[in-house]
């Protein structure tokens, strides 16, 4: 069935999937209190740098449906020699704000849980986030898949933002000569309600191709990087799925629900102007051509803009909200 949804997909005269090629995100964007504070932190404790502190286009209160009074200012960080993988901050004054994901578990449903990022030290990095008041799921976790020997750990900071920090262990890590304290973002997980529905959403309407599944429970009990009761590892099954529309582990997304843990569903608050990983941003070659294959797929286009955006330019600009209600957005540089 699925197979011939997405044949017709490609047949459809209103909207033709071939019309247009989406590439991974090349940012995430923070709502965060305090634009100045947090800067500065990532700064010295991502080692990241600032890109532009350019004023905002006003066409972006349209964008996020805004009032007029809501005062909006950003700084785009960048890690040292990159040109993707952005973090833009964004400080919005004069209008009513709630912490998307506060005090959730790793298990409750909505908004955009994480954004990954590796880091050269794990140990030295872990001391210097919980002396900055930073707190994890768990203690940093290594494990092997495949031939990779990796150590993770997956620690909240300002505004309920999270990060999965990789450290690769073995084989040396290639092709990453940046990676001084923390690299660019380059994967972005969100829990979600129901796995079938979301990857249909991304493989099926968007065109992502999978870049790696994993399904089950843990092997053994013990200490998980998600947080889970150890004793439990082994009876709460998990899903996963990497997606990336060239299939590829660079602006990709993961999807990942948890079967048999239930808590809150927190999907109601991740719009703007509410604080947290708010949204990524997708480049395509023909918005327009995007914009069509949504509406004969049946997603509602939640609001459009042309704006000025840096580092990109003026470009058109699209939101649209995924099965679990997660703002996403897709722009055309211009």
């Amino acid at each position: 069935m699925r197979a011939l949804f997405a044949l017709l997909l490609l047949l459809s005269p209103l909207g033709q999937a071939q019309d247009f090629t989406l590439k991974g995100f090349t940012e995430a964007v923070f709502i965060v209190s305090d634009i100045d504070k947090t800067s500065q932190f990532y700064q010295q404790h991502a080692g990241w740098e600032v890109r532009s502190t350019a004023d905002v286009d006003p066409q972006l209160k349209s964008l996020w449906q805004l009032p007029k009074t809501a005062n909006v200012k950003q700084v785009l960080l960048a890690n040292k020699g990159e040109k993707r993988g952005y973090v833009r901050l964004i400080q919005i004054d004069n209008v009513a704000q709630k912490i998307i994901r506060a005090n959730t578990q790793s298990w409750d449903v909505g908004g955009i849980f994480d954004v990954n990022v590796r880091v050269a030290d794990m140990v030295q990095k872990r001391a210097q986030l919980q002396r900055a008041g930073w707190r994890g799921t768990s203690d940093p976790v290594s494990f092997t898949f495949g031939p990779y020997e990796v150590t993770e750990w997956i620690t909240t900071g300002f505004d309920g933002i999270s990060f999965a920090m990789i450290e690769r262990i073995k084989p040396t890590l290639e092709g990453w000569p940046n990676v001084k304290q923390m690299s660019r973002v380059f994967n972005s997980t969100q829990v979600v309600s129901n796995i079938d529905t979301s990857l249909a959403f991304y493989r099926d309407v968007l065109g992502f191709q999978v870049y790696l599944e994993h399904k089950g429970a843990s092997k053994e009990t013990g200490p998980n990087v998600l947080g889970l009761p150890y004793n439990l590892t082994t009876e709460i099954p998990r899903s996963v799925y990497i997606l990336h529309p060239q299939k590829i582990n660079e602006g990709s997304i993961e999807l990942l629900q948890f079967h048999g843990a239930k808590g809150k569903n927190v999907s109601a608050l991740a719009s703007p102007p509410n604080l947290g990983i708010v949204t990524l941003r997708f480049p395509v070659d023909n918005l327009p051509a995007l914009r069509t294959h949504l509406l004969a797929s049946e997603v509602k286009i939640v609001s459009q803009a042309s704006l000025d955006l840096p580092p990109y330019g003026q470009v058109d600009m699209l939101a649209i909200r995924t099965p679990d209600q997660t703002w996403i957005e897709f722009y055309q540089a211009h």
